[in-house]
């Protein structure tokens, strides 16, 4: 405390003794007629006078606040990276996130692709079964009808065939059999109905 009061102390007199010089002496120096080669000489010493009365003042006055205000800025800019580091970490989170989600999509794209195609290849032999036993059915259907409509054929045939020969022996027969002939058939006719009540 002793030795920064001293220092304080005859910084403040050196301060007011160069003040009470200039103040005094600029008057008396500046004058025109006192001389002519002191004016450069003194416009040096003013000048370095003048800045050092600056500097003391500024470092007296603007430390502090100069100091307060690299402080700040410390703390604002601290504050700003760790604000950085923060969004950075939650971004790389949200893009692990999503390439997690990418990836869990693209694995459930192919199971549900595979199962479609699965499921396509199935409905397909299903169809091919469905069309195979329908077509099966189908033909033994139309065979069904074929032999029906054949035997129906036949039938018709046998049918018009009989009338046809029926009619045909009712116009021929009469002509043609003699009464030797209906004594036969009378006979054979008896004949038959023996066999069949015997």
């Amino acid at each position: 405390m002793g030795n920064s009061g001293t220092i304080k102390t005859t910084c403040k007199i050196l301060f007011f003794c160069i003040l009470l010089l200039h103040l005094t002496a600029f008057a008396v120096l500046a004058e025109e007629g006192s001389g002519g080669d002191w004016r450069p000489v003194y416009d040096t010493i003013m000048l370095y006078v003048n800045f050092l009365i600056l500097a003391y003042l500024l470092y007296r006055y603007g430390r502090q606040p100069f100091l307060q205000f690299l402080q700040t800025q410390k703390l604002q800019v601290s504050e700003s990276i760790h604000k950085v580091e923060g969004r950075k970490e939650k971004l790389l989170a949200q893009i692990n996130e999503t390439q997690s989600q990418m990836q869990e999509s693209s694995e459930r794209y192919e199971k549900l692709k595979q199962r479609i195609i699965e499921e396509g290849e199935q409905t397909r032999q299903q169809i091919i079964d469905d069309a195979r036993q329908q077509s099966k059915t189908m033909l033994e259907r139309e065979k069904k009808n074929a032999s029906r409509r054949l035997a129906d054929a036949r039938k018709n045939f046998m049918s018009e065939l009989v009338d046809t020969a029926s009619n045909l022996a009712r116009n021929r027969l009469p002509e043609e059999i003699t009464e030797n002939d209906q004594d036969k058939l009378i006979d054979f006719y008896v004949a038959s109905v023996n066999r069949m009540s015997g």
